[in-house]
This record gives structure tokens, sequence and C-alpha cells, in this order.
């Protein structure tokens, strides 16, 4: 039989490991929706198809942390799946709107201006979701748990 002490401190270190979990998952949902005004700024300045999927990108990234606070909130199971059909489904939706308007764009020659803000937001972001997937994969170990281990930018 396990000491009460022990189950305590073991369940006091999963409750902080799953608040470390909610805190990076947070910034990320944080980091998205910047990202969005951000992204549509550039975008519509720079007439960038490219700016405009990577800011639909951050919209279904935010749909994608929403799953993940409720996984590590421990909510239904089903209603995790259907949450997870709806982000699958909004991926093969911006791949769709991608590919459709990258051949507009290629067949009608149009070329986007430079972005200096889409760059700079592009590379700042890889070195933040690089972070934030470290933590997050550092944790989702920690707590055997699936989806923060597999769910990432």
């Amino acid at each position: 039989m396990w000491p009460v002490t022990d189950i305590t401190e073991a369940e006091g270190a999963r409750r902080s490991l799953l608040q470390q979990g909610r805190r990076l998952e947070y910034t990320t949902l944080g980091w998205n929706v910047v990202g969005i005004i951000v992204l549509a700024i550039g975008a519509i300045a720079a007439r960038s198809v490219a700016l405009a999927g990577f800011g639909l990108d951050s919209l279904i990234e935010i749909g994608a942390s929403t799953v993940v606070l409720w996984e590590l909130a421990e909510v239904a199971e089903a209603r995790q799946h259907r949450a997870m059909l709806l982000i699958g489904s909004s991926f093969v939706a911006l791949v769709i709107y991608l590919v459709i308007q990258s051949t507009l764009v290629l067949v009608v020659g149009f070329h986007p201006h430079h972005s200096l803000l889409g760059i700079v937001w592009t590379g700042i972001t890889a070195a933040v979701m690089f972070a934030l997937a470290a933590g997050k994969a550092k944790i989702g170990a920690a707590l055997d748990n699936p989806v923060l281990l597999q769910k990432d930018e």
C-alpha cells in the first residue's frame, strides 16, 4: 500500500505539471491571436496569399490549442473527438484554399510585394513555437500525455 504522503505528493506533482502545460498552451493561444492580427496586416499590405494562409493557420492553431486545453482539463472524450475532426477539416480547407489561390496567382502571373513585417513575424514565430514545443514535449512526457507530445506547431 502506498503511503498517503506519496499519493499526495504524486498528485501535487501531476497538478503542477498540468498547470505548466496549461500555461504553455495559453501562451501558444495568445501568440496565435496576436499572429492573426499581425499577419492580416502583413498579408493586406503585401497582397500575399502565403501570409494570408499563415494567418489562417494561426486561426486553426487557436482551435488546436483549445482542444489541448480541453484535454488538460480532462473533458469528455466524445467532445475532444469532434473538436479534433473540426481541426482536421480546417487544415484540409486551408490546404484547398492555398492550392486554389497559389494556382490562380501563378496562372495570372501576380507577384506579391515583400513584407518585412511578415518575414520578421515568421522568424520570431519559428523561435517561439520551437521553444513552446520543447516545453510541451517535456511536460507531455512527464504526464504521459499524447496530446502534448504529438500536437505542435
